[in-house]
């Protein structure tokens, strides 16, 4: 009988973080029903919006200013 193999497994599909802003300054996006908000590390709504990518967009462009 074949031994499994010791290879490592294929991590293709994480998400790795390649934003330009650091951990603590990213804005957090938190979906609710349909709809997707984006905050900044104090709590304070960015963008709310109904597409995740423009919201995600929006919010980190607005961080970087």
């Amino acid at each position: 009988m074949p031994r499994a193999s010791r290879k490592s497994k294929d991590n293709g599909n994480t998400q790795l973080n390649e934003g330009d802003l650091p951990r603590s300054k990213q804005p957090t996006i938190v979906e609710r029903g349909k709809k997707f908000a984006a905050y900044d590390k104090r709590g304070k709504l960015i963008i709310l919006g109904y597409d995740r990518r423009i919201v995600q967009e929006y919010a980190y462009a607005q961080s970087k200013i």
